[in-house]
């Protein structure tokens, strides 16, 4: 069985789902710490742990951006939006983790509890616009399932040609169904 080596796009989408589920649980356990002191120091591990992991995934990220194949013109302006929410959520991590690491003995206190709330908050609407780039722009979908205008359309260093919105009308939709394409 030959498995395939990733393309460097394909790293983000790999590592991405670590820190979203550590520094989630993180944030979960900092609550419940406060009615069980025993799970402080997990808690802090998962938000350290979660940071680790962000950072890495965030580096990939940036590996995304230069290297996905095409995408739309849309999904391009989301990535910047994807990528401010994520450096705010990853620094308000970092600084969470950091101060829960230091005290990690004790519970969170009501500052750092609202922090970790905010991070959280800022983590889903991080990965929603992720979910956007890709689901509704095309980005990282290999570019022969695509449609031609998305695949001819937006790429990082393109000489300037640039592709539609990528959106495809109801009826559009429905005769690409029609012309092999399954309904799930």
């Amino acid at each position: 069985m030959n498995l395939p080596i990733p393309e460097l796009w394909e790293i983000h989408p790999m590592l991405v789902h670590f820190p979203i589920a550590l520094l989630l649980t993180g944030v979960v356990m900092e609550f419940l710490s406060r009615k069980r002191p025993t799970l402080t120091i997990p808690a802090a591990g998962l938000l350290v742990t979660g940071v680790v992991f962000g950072w890495l995934s965030a580096a990939a990220g940036l590996l995304s951006f230069y290297t996905v194949p095409a995408h739309t013109k849309q999904a391009h302006v989301l990535m910047w939006w994807h990528l401010g929410f994520a450096v705010l959520t990853l620094l308000l991590f970092t600084w969470i983790a950091v101060k829960r690491w230091k005290a990690r003995q004790v519970s969170a206190r009501h500052l750092l509890l609202l922090a970790s709330l905010c991070g959280a908050a800022l983590l889903v609407v991080t990965g929603y616009l992720g979910g956007m780039i890709v689901y509704h722009g095309g980005a990282g979908i290999q570019p022969d399932l695509l449609s031609p205008e998305i695949r001819t359309g937006h790429h990082h260093g393109d000489s300037g040609q640039e592709a539609t919105s990528g959106k495809q009308s109801g009826n559009d939709h429905e005769r690409a169904r029609g012309e092999g394409q399954h309904e799930h």
